[in-house]
């Protein structure tokens, strides 16, 4: 399926050649009117494209204000990619969607700019790793909850376990905003920083080197009819993961050396994993144990 965001338009996805043609025309024009701009890093091994991905911050010829100002802005990118096709997001109200004809073939089809705004600038690379391989971030922090560590738009935090169940705002404590922390963590490299996967089964391999990584949990985690209704909205790639890679690759979803029951595995890790987030950051630690 192709762009959906203009249902009156002939939308369709596009091979992967045009769409890194239309792609960087389309990037050479957002950095014009953005001071940050980026496209986070898809599925290596995805051929064709509904859309193309943009997220932003920073405009330039607008006067900073409290909010975002959104019909300007959409307004001037419409100036900017030559269309009459665009709108912020009804729902997502933190995008804005286009439609450009294709180049080239301008009286055939459109194609679909989706542009996420980051508004405040400090988190642009905090929310582009959010973003990279269709939220991969996600796969992360499924990982790391049971574990006592929360990923959300603001950055990376540790949980007091006596406080959460009761108290779950107050029970978190700030670690860190920059991804590479989180990475460290979890015993991961930059190559999800840096686009360095040359296929999907790369990807996979990559994130079950993790030292947190259980394939246990995602048994767990499918046990649970809410999650596997939501697994069916993430990217197919996520969900083939999740529900089929994991279990070829680790029958039952066991590891070789694995305690029967995963709740003790949790209890255990979520120590260990504390104490190993508080050596990187004793400011946490002081202010984890106040509480």
């Amino acid at each position: 399926m192709g762009g959906r965001a203009f249902p009156h338009l002939f939308c369709p996805r596009i091979t992967r050649e045009l769409y890194l043609k239309v792609r960087d025309q389309t990037f050479d024009i957002l950095t014009k009117v953005f001071t940050h701009v980026t496209v986070p890093a898809e599925f290596p091994s995805k051929t064709d494209f509904g859309d193309v991905d943009f997220l932003v911050a920073g405009p330039r010829d607008v006067k900073v204000s409290a909010k975002f100002p959104w019909t300007t802005m959409v307004k001037e990118i419409k100036k900017a990619f030559d269309t009459t096709h665009g709108r912020q997001g009804f729902f997502t109200k933190d995008c804005m969607y286009f439609a450009i004809s294709c180049p080239g073939r301008e009286d055939e089809f459109f194609i679909q700019i989706d542009v996420k705004v980051c508004e405040n600038p400090e988190l642009f690379a905090w929310t582009e790793f959010q973003l990279n391989y269709a939220s991969s971030e996600k796969i992360i922090g499924s990982m790391i909850k049971p574990l006592g560590l929360t990923i959300n738009p603001e950055g990376l935090w540790v949980r007091i376990e006596e406080m959460e169940d009761v108290n779950s705002a107050g029970s978190m404590v700030f670690l860190t905003k920059e991804a590479r922390d989180v990475l460290k963590i979890v015993g991961l490299d930059r190559r999800m920083l840096d686009g360095g996967f040359a296929s999907n089964e790369e990807l996979y391999a990559y994130l079950a080197s993790s030292w947190v990584f259980n394939p246990a949990h995602f048994a767990e985690r499918l046990k649970d009819p809410h999650y596997v209704e939501h697994l069916k909205d993430r990217s197919k790639a996520w969900v083939y993961f999740v529900t089929i890679w994991i279990s070829e690759q680790y029958p039952k979803y066991q590891l070789p050396t694995q305690l029967d029951d995963v709740g003790d595995w949790y209890s255990i890790m979520r120590i260990i994993v504390r104490e190993s987030v508080f050596t990187m950051f004793p400011p946490a630690a002081e202010v984890y144990y106040k509480k």
